[in-house]
């Protein structure tokens, strides 16, 4: 005599075929998930390391001199009685000057700038700009002169020229307002604000 039993479940060749199928599917998800786990603490091992870093450059930052932010707005201006000069502020700087006692000597302002010279070759129109006629307006009423510079912005027809770095020493208390530039009986200032 055989054992007699009842299959409570009987399988169908079309599940036998699945169930593989669904076995891979569900490790592949559970590998994907294990794996973005990973990612998100390498995101967080990364971002608090950020900050450590960041520190670090406060630290390196309380040694050395103060900086500012320069805005200049517009950052170029058109010069000329043709219109033949178009000077441009490429960037600047400003740094805190200090004697050895800490005392406020003022800032240093540097502007790089570049002329493109507007004219046709037919006009063999020659464009130069000089930092020795630049006048740098201050907060407090009064314009300066320029302290130091590589060179003149000069400009071929139809070319632009190398830049250059104008330097501007403001005395202490006093904040700069505006660039004033000239050319060819011609004036024009772009605002000048640090942050």
């Amino acid at each position: 005599m055989q054992p007699f039993y009842i299959p409570l479940f009987k399988p169908s060749n079309l599940i036998m075929r699945k169930i593989p199928l669904l076995l891979m599917a569900s490790l592949l998800a559970f590998a994907a998930c294990k794996n973005d786990n990973k990612k998100a603490e390498g995101e967080t091992e990364t971002s608090t390391q950020t900050p450590a870093a960041g520190e670090e450059q406060k630290k390196g930052a309380a040694n050395q001199p103060k900086e500012y932010k320069v805005i200049v707005t517009p950052d170029s201006a058109i010069l000329g009685k043709s219109k033949e000069a178009l000077v441009k502020v490429t960037g600047a700087t400003a740094v805190a000057l200090t004697d050895p006692d800490g005392k406020d000597n003022g800032i240093e302002l540097t502007f790089k700038l570049t002329v493109t010279n507007k004219s046709t070759l037919t006009d063999k129109k020659y464009v130069s700009v000089s930092y020795a006629d630049s006048r740098l307006q201050l907060d407090n009423g009064t314009n300066i002169t320029h302290d130091s510079g590589t060179d003149f912005l000069r400009a071929e027809p139809e070319a632009t020229s190398k830049e250059e770095s104008w330097v501007y020493k403001i005395p202490a208390g006093a904040k700069p307002k505006a660039l004033n530039l000239f050319f060819s009986d011609t004036r024009v200032s772009v605002n000048v604000t640090l942050e």
